[in-house]
């Protein structure tokens, strides 16, 4: 399996991925909180690639980077209501899936992006 942590975005950072797809997922309480611990776990369980970032400028960059895969990126409604219209567009941009409490609160912004799905 292999898997990547963010601190940092530089060339060194992105692990070659086999995988046609790469999770990324961007939340301000990764590593956090007993939940976002155990989600992550459990994400690494069935995700080949999983690159976790709770930076938000760091994450953009990493997925700008990534060139040989289609991304899907799981995101906070919160951070996601900001990075999603300044990385929607990107070619390897696949699919985003807010990871949120309060489905309602998001719903709004969340339905103008044909990439976030069920929202």
């Amino acid at each position: 399996m292999t898997t990547n942590s963010s601190n940092s975005t530089e060339k060194s950072d992105i692990v070659r991925n086999l995988e046609s797809f790469t999770c990324v997922w961007l939340d301000g309480t990764i590593n956090e909180t007993d939940d976002s611990r155990q989600t992550e776990q459990e994400l690494r369980q069935i995700i080949n690639h999983l690159y976790t970032c709770n930076d938000e400028k760091k994450c953009e960059k990493y997925i700008q980077n990534i060139t040989q895969e289609k991304v899907v990126l799981i995101v906070s409604g919160t951070i996601g209501k900001h990075v999603i219209p300044r990385i929607h567009d990107l070619s390897q941009l696949s699919a985003c899936y807010i990871f949120c409490g309060n489905k309602k609160l998001h719903e709004t912004w969340a339905n103008q992006y044909s990439k976030v799905i069920n929202y």
